[in-house]
Formats: structure tokens, sequence, C-alpha cells
């Protein structure tokens, strides 16, 4: 059974205009002497988070070779002062009807371990419909991609949870294990040819490579050819702004190295959902879900990467058998009552000759918890069938308080066994509806 599920594939826009070229500067060494550092990761649905520093204050950036520039979103304050004084680039989501503009912020300084970066361009989103963290269900304020991975040499390893960064002058590490292959970077993301079984034939595609995508695979739907037979409707997650549409589907089989891959996930967005991702004849997308099954070392500067499979290599495809596709939507306010002292006893004191009751210390605690909101609802699904609608408020799922669990989990509930009854308690209009879910497969076997 697969470890990590991400239910929100996430695939970020182009921007609609060129941007400049790599500051020169990049991602230092703290100690020049160092051939290598280790750089933890939370390992979220597939997806690398690094704790970082931008300008002095602690952060959380998603590790994407899916993007050229490094962005920075969902913060609050001096709007306008960053507004004023920046230079204003115009974006899209991947469908290309929704836009906002990113504001490029010069000469920052960012941190991710022991590396430094004094000399980082960022560009700052304020439209919170461009926020990722309410999709993917972690605290994310910045994603960075080819800024990161140009200047360097970034081994990536899922099961330890952890990066290791090579200075490239001291890069000196056996390669004999791994399996070679070219890369081309076209609008600074990493681009590799390999061949896929869709149905009958291995056929060779381009795919990118990319960490920000927690499905499997993408493809380019062709307009000759019939889809596969064991397909569905589905909706595939988010891409940044937009809900994307497509075919669901099995592959026979993909060849990564000398590995073949025995029958990953595939997905086909509709024309209309992925525009803005500028899909070329016999073209893809490789996620991560695909990714972590590998150890890998990323070479951009001699256009190589480097991978082995790991012991997820064997985990089988699980998707999402519910319908529902959620994301966060807003905070509540959640008080307790915490007694300090929960065993009260009885004392006796000898010399008075009564008994002493110690009364308890009660501590008020108040947090923020993420309100659990239905984002769609997958067609012709058990939760279509069950009356889900767009808006449903998540309260209780199988009778624990939704704000307990995060997105992950709630993800290893959905996908976890067919026939599984799921029970939730919701909210719509005010009024409160118990509703079951039968998790069931949507491929027909």
């Amino acid at each position: 059974m697969c470890k990590r599920l991400f239910i929100f594939p996430f695939i970020l826009m182009f921007f609609s205009t060129s941007l400049l070229a790599q500051n020169e500067k990049g991602f230092l060494f703290k100690n020049d002497k160092r051939r290598s550092y280790k750089i933890k990761f939370t390992n979220y649905k597939n997806l690398i988070i690094v704790n970082s520093k931008l300008n002095g204050i602690p952060m959380n950036f998603l590790l994407d070779t899916g993007v050229g520039k490094t962005i920075l979103f969902g913060i609050e304050g001096n709007q306008e002062e960053i507004k004023e004084n920046s230079q204003k680039i115009l974006i899209k989501g991947v469908s290309g009807k929704k836009k906002a503009y990113a504001y490029r912020k010069q000469n920052n300084t960012l941190e991710i371990g022991k590396l430094k970066n004094t000399s980082q361009d960022i560009y700052v989103i304020f439209d919170k419909a461009f926020n990722v963290s309410d999709k993917i269900g972690y605290q994310v304020q910045g994603i960075i991609g080819h800024d990161f991975f140009s200047d360097l040499i970034v081994k990536i390893n899922y099961i330890r949870n952890h990066l290791k960064i090579y200075n490239p002058e001291k890069f000196r590490k056996s390669l004999n294990r791994y399996d070679q292959v070219d890369i081309k970077l076209l609008k600074q993301k990493p681009y590799l040819k390999t061949k896929i079984k869709i149905e009958d034939a291995y056929e060779e595609y381009i795919f990118l490579l990319d960490l920000g995508s927690g499905d499997a695979i993408w493809l380019k739907p062709q307009k000759d050819e019939d889809p596969p037979e064991k397909s569905f409707d589905d909706i595939l997650g988010y891409g940044f702004a937009d809900i994307i549409k497509g075919l669901r589907s099995k592959a026979k089989g993909i060849k990564l190295g000398k590995k073949i891959i025995n029958n990953p996930k595939i997905a086909f967005p509709d024309t209309l959902s992925y525009q803005g991702l500028k899909f070329t004849p016999k073209s893809g997308v490789i996620g991560s879900e695909v990714i972590r099954r590998f150890h890998w070392i990323f070479d951009y500067s001699n256009r190589k990467v480097y991978l082995k499979p790991n012991s997820s290599i064997s985990e089988d495809f699980n998707y999402d058998m519910s319908g529902l596709v959620l994301k966060y939507d807003g905070y509540q306010t959640i008080t307790s009552y915490q007694t300090l002292f929960p065993d009260v006893k009885a004392q006796t004191d000898n010399r008075s000759g009564y008994n002493k009751i110690k009364k308890p210390e009660t501590n008020v605690r108040v947090e923020l918890k993420p309100i659990l909101k239905v984002g769609a609802v997958r067609p012709n699904s058990s939760a279509y069938e069950a009356g889900f609608v767009e808006g449903d408020e998540i309260i209780k799922i199988n009778g624990r308080q939704a704000y307990r669990y995060n997105l992950e989990d709630i993800s290893k509930i959905l996908s976890s066994k067919e026939g599984e009854v799921v029970v939730f308690k919701i909210k719509r209009n005010e009024s409160i509806y118990l509703k079951s879910i039968t998790l069931k497969s949507r491929f027909v076997e």
C-alpha cells in the first residue's frame, strides 16, 4: 500500500512574460571548504518542504523543479509599499482564466540549511487565490526551483527525508550504482525523454520532471488516439488557482533509467484545464508519486540526473476512492481548558487533624484551527452519490473533529480500502447533516 498520497496535485503556472536571468551569485556554502551539507526536509504528501530564512525570518519553502523563479505568497502587511517599489509581472493559473500580479523584490537574503544567497530575487503574490497552503494542507510561504538547483548538485533521499547538497567543485561521489539520464532545461525546468507503455507498445515521450506535482504521471491527450479503455472522468487536483479536470487511468509501464515501473496511474488533463502548461505532442509530466520511488542526484550544470530505485519502488499506486476534493478555507477559534494538576488528592494535616483538598488550577488555551471544506466533487463518485456539494464544511470524520486531521491523514483514509465506510458530519447553510461514503474503485478491472 502506498504510504503517501496527494489529493491535490500541484502544477504551477507559467509567467506570462519573460523573466530576468538567474542571479550571478546564487547559493554559496557558509564554509567554502566543505564538500557537502545535509538538509532535512518534511515529506508531506510526496512534496519536499524545507525550513528556510528569508531576510532572517523563518519560513517554509516548497522545493519545486516545475518553477523557474522563487515565489512568495500568503503574507500580510506593507503591500502598498511593495507594490509601489517593485516591477510588476502578470501571471496566470494553468487554465489561463485566473490572473494576478507578482511583484519582484531584489537582493534578498535566503538561507536554506547552511546555504546562503544574498542576492535572491523574490516574486511576491498577494492574491489569496494563488496561496497553495490551503490546498496542500501545510503552511508554506514560498516556492523555489531553478534558483536552488542551478549552481549546486542536489541529492534527494525520500527514505531518510534529507537533501545532500554538494559543492560542484568538490563533487567526487561514485555513481556506478546510478543510472544516468540526460536532461534539457527549457524555461529553467528539467525535461527528459523516456518511454511509456499506455496500451500495446512503448512510445517515447518528453516529460517535465516536476517535484512540485504530487501526482504520478500526466500526459497530453492525443487527438488521433482514444484514451485507455479503463479510464474515467476525474478532478485531478488544483493548478495553483484552478481546478484541473480530466481523465484518470493506468498505464502498463514506464521506463526510468533501466527500471520499469509497472501499472503507474496516469491522467489526461482536459484542454481547458491545462492551457497554461504548454504541452507539446507526446509530452507530459512526471510527478513526485513516481519520483519518490528513486534516489536522485540533480546536476543542472552538466544537464544530467542520476537515479536508482529505493525501497518504495514496488509500492502500489493508490488513489482517492471517495470523490471528494478537499481544501482549507479560513480558520476557526477552538478554546480548550487544561487542568494543570489533574490528579487531586486529599492531604492529611496531622497537626490540625483535618484533610486539605488541593484545588486544581485551570489553564485556558485558545487556538486557530483550519476549516475544512469540499472544494469539488468528482463526477459519478461515491461522494457525488451521497449528495456532497462544493462548499460543504467538514466538521467530523468518523466521529473525530476534522481539524484534528491533516490532509495527508484524510488522504490515507479516503484511499485505504475498497468497501470501507467513512462517516462525515457536515455543515451546509447553517444546517448539520450526517453523510457516509463507501469507498469504491473507479477502475473496471
